[in-house]
């Protein structure tokens, strides 16, 4: 396995499949970076002798022609120029797995037929994070179960449709900044209200955690949830009301929105 552009999602995605021990487990990674600052930090964190931290082009393509699974990390802008940098060694047509948000499954097909297209996220690291996957016609034919099998080690793995990736790309990658923006105004709320930093931070944290974990144990609709908790005259419907004061919700959904804007023109 070869991880062109080991970055945030490109270790990500190393990290989960090292800690699921995914069978068949690869017997050899390579991480490629231009990043000269990266390196001494990928060395650290990866010190078994079957993983081999990259930085120059002719090991580079050395390394996309023995792989038969290369996990594509760079930022989508760069993506053209990398193929051009390993063009010569794709001969045998390796299975390309892209974590490029907007890059289309046509786009990529010049690396090689076999193309799946993952959204994640950076709670994939610790195995708790979502990733949608849409397939080109050969790679849904001749690698979907071990697509779905390596992407699933990020927590998750959801096919979908191609068409649906860019709001994927919003809702799942983008979503995680989100989420921390309202727990940075949980834990301010609390530290206004008098709480310690460290008791205020943590009960953020975990009020989002068990609250995820709620709608996913229960199946029901956040909103049905949401009802419950609200008492009559109570404090939850108080500050419930606030927030529909200030537009939350609304900001909220805008941010999905523009965000999957902004992958859809990737593309262009």
């Amino acid at each position: 396995m070869t991880v062109l552009g080991a970055g945030v999602m490109g270790s990500a995605f190393t990290s989960a499949i090292l800690k699921a021990k995914v069978s068949p487990f690869p017997g050899k990674i390579n991480l490629c970076t231009t990043d000269p600052n990266a390196v001494p930090i990928l060395k650290s964190k990866y010190t078994e002798d079957y993983i081999h931290v990259v930085t120059d082009n002719e090991t580079k393509s050395k390394a996309v022609a023995e792989a038969d699974v290369i996990i594509l990390g760079c930022k989508p802008f760069h993506y053209k120029g990398l193929y051009e940098e390993v063009k010569d060694s794709l001969s045998h047509e390796p299975l390309v797995l892209s974590l490029l948000a907007g890059i289309t499954l046509k786009q990529l097909s010049i690396f090689t037929p076999n193309i799946a297209r993952i959204m994640t996220n950076t709670p994939a690291q610790f195995g708790c994070g979502m990733a949608t996957v849409a397939f080109s016609p050969e790679a849904e034919k001749n690698h979907k179960e071990i697509v779905l099998k390596l992407a699933d080690t990020l927590g998750t793995a959801m096919e979908i449709p191609e068409k649906n990736m860019d709001a994927a790309t919003a809702l799942v990658g983008s979503g995680p900044a989100f989420c921390l923006l309202m727990m940075e105004a949980l834990y301010d709320g609390g530290v206004r209200m008098g709480l310690q930093h460290d008791v205020a931070k943590t009960a953020a944290a975990k009020v989002m955690e068990g609250t995820a974990k709620m709608v996913l144990e229960t199946g029901d609709h956040p909103a049905v949830l949401k009802s419950k908790v609200c008492t009559p005259g109570g404090t939850t419907i108080g500050g419930l009301l606030k927030m529909e004061d200030a537009g939350v919700r609304g900001a909220i959904a805008r941010a999905v929105e523009e965000a999957a804007e902004i992958s859809a023109s990737f593309s262009k």
